[in-house]
């Protein structure tokens, strides 16, 4: 696509820069999968709180309900804040770009918390970290913020 120019010829459109397009894909697939596991985790709410309760000795129904949500609600509001940037991020809104950074970096603290808390690493936790380190790196690229800074308008 090519924009006119003002002696009547034609000048290149500026070309998406490498950084920004996986900075889109990372934040798209992280939306996708917290919003898929806080959806599962949603229906199937009492199936998780039973087994919590099942398996530990002194955790009571409202304790192991309230862990659930615990567990649910950030993922889940972080998917919907990655799911937009992803959107606006294209279009050359800024505050998309740091709702990105913000989200993808809270989403690896939170990663990291969650593997010390555990005391061990899973593959899906491995897969959040990666993505994250990933989404953080492209937003704040160099040719990231200067193809954001050269916005129309």
């Amino acid at each position: 696509m090519t924009k006119p120019t003002p002696t009547g010829g034609t000048a290149p459109a500026p070309v998406t820069p490498p950084s920004v397009r996986v900075a889109v894909g990372v934040m798209a697939v992280l939306a996708v999968l917290l919003l898929a596991n806080a959806a599962l985790l949603g229906f199937g709410f009492d199936v998780a709180v039973d087994r919590i309760v099942e398996d530990a000795d002194d955790v009571t129904r409202a304790e192991a309900e309230q862990f659930v949500l615990l567990s649910l609600v950030p993922y889940a509001v972080l998917g919907v804040v990655l799911a937009v940037a992803a959107v606006f991020v294209p279009r050359r809104q800024g505050w998309a770009r740091w709702a990105g950074v913000s989200a993808t970096g809270l989403l690896a603290l939170l990663t990291v918390v969650s593997v010390l808390a555990t005391g061990g690493v899973s593959i899906a936790s491995l897969l959040l970290l990666v993505l994250s380190v990933a989404g953080v790196t492209s937003l704040l690229a160099g040719t990231t913020r200067e193809w954001m800074a050269g916005a129309p308008g």
